[in-house]
């Protein structure tokens, strides 16, 4: 193969497909990137088996083909050049590039060594505008488990379609986030994927600036997903399995609501939190006469009080909670003033924006500590 390309362009779809690779693979032909030439474009491809990128791009094809390259080598390399043009000559143990002035071999593998692209039946599919997909991921994937001992399924997020509404839902198991929005075209019926996080945090971020991602089920037992959008696709392997009933964790009603200054209540927690210290990072929250009074305690460091002033609707409450969880809750929650609802001391409590803009419904749910 022969092309002549933008370094820009080449670096750029080989700098997102090398995060797709697996530094710790067995497979060495995974450690690569695939290049093909044809009908003046080139397709850059990475997988790890779970997870399939694919970008193009127009070039000056002289010799139709393909090559493969290290992923990690052949990125930091293109990442370094300046901003012209790259010619590629590759065979299929060797890929030399001229750049300006300069002359390269990189150590290639053959192409047809390389793993196919996903081929399978095309099931339901359905649009979602990229601007709202990427904000659906962001607030929500957080709250997946990162603890392979917790089970593939709490380290996937959920997507629940129904009709022409799409809702995210991941858990770790102490914290639950859920977003809620409107497709662009829906599905006839109802739907559910288990999706794992990473791989939609990769399709958010490759695929978030185009203006529409379409979303297709591949396979007799729909357990792939494509996501595509202009000229990148990503195909990802569904996690097996059963999402717990997400459902059953979030109270039917509330009998306390707070209203709260969001920066305040992040800026209160961040500074209780460097007292509290612990594994834990408990802090306790108490609401009385319109005031939030945030507590923690330490044999090591001292005392934490903070003070802000809040709407407060119903009795008085005293609550403790991982002060880290909270945080990360709040710095997803797109309003500048919070609402937390509460049940009792030990009961799941809501956090939601309270005002919506006109993307997704938010809602989180947090499991308190005992004090």
């Amino acid at each position: 193969m022969k092309f002549t390309c933008s370094t820009k362009d080449i670096a750029s779809a080989v700098g997102a497909a090398s995060k797709v690779v697996n530094a710790h693979t067995t497979v060495p032909i995974l450690s690569n990137v695939l290049l093909s030439a044809d009908e003046g474009n080139i397709r850059v491809r990475a997988t790890d088996l779970e997870l399939t990128l694919e970008q193009s791009f127009p070039a000056e094809i002289a010799e139709a083909g393909a090559v493969t390259v290290p992923a990690r080598l052949f990125s930091g390399y293109l990442g370094n050049l300046p901003a012209g043009l790259l010619e590629l000559t590759g065979s299929p143990s060797r890929a030399s590039v001229k750049a300006e002035r300069s002359n390269y071999d990189f150590h290639a593998l053959p192409a047809d060594e390389y793993p196919p692209l996903p081929t399978a039946q095309k099931g339901q599919s359905f649009a979602i505008p990229a601007k709202r997909f990427r904000e659906g991921v962001a607030a929500t994937i957080f709250a997946a488990s990162n603890e392979e001992a917790r089970g593939a399924v709490l380290m996937g997020t959920l997507l629940e379609l129904d009709g022409d509404t799409i809702t995210m839902v991941a858990t770790d198991g102490y914290r639950l986030a859920r977003w809620t929005s409107t497709l662009e075209r829906g599905i006839e019926g109802t739907a559910k994927f288990i999706v794992p996080s990473r791989a939609l945090n990769e399709a958010a971020r490759n695929l978030g600036t185009a203006e529409l991602v379409e979303v297709t089920a591949l396979g007799a037992q729909a357990n792939q997903l494509q996501f595509t959008a202009g000229t990148t696709s990503i195909v990802v392997r569904l996690v097996d399995g059963q999402y717990p009933n997400y459902g059953q964790v979030i109270p039917a009603k509330f009998d306390r609501r707070v209203v709260v200054n969001t920066q305040g209540l992040i800026g209160g927690l961040r500074r209780a939190e460097l007292v509290a210290g612990d594994r834990a990072s408990m802090v306790k929250l108490e609401v009385a006469n319109q005031t939030l009074m945030i507590t923690a305690k330490s044999d090591v460091t001292g005392n934490a009080y903070e003070e802000l002033e809040v709407e407060q609707t119903g009795e008085d409450l005293a609550i403790a909670f991982n002060a880290r969880y909270l945080v990360e809750i709040l710095n997803h929650v797109d309003s500048p003033q919070t609402v937390l609802e509460f049940l009792g001391p030990l009961s799941p409590a809501a956090i939601r924006p309270l005002e919506t803009g006109d993307g997704g419904e938010q809602l989180y749910v947090l499991m308190p500590l005992r004090q």
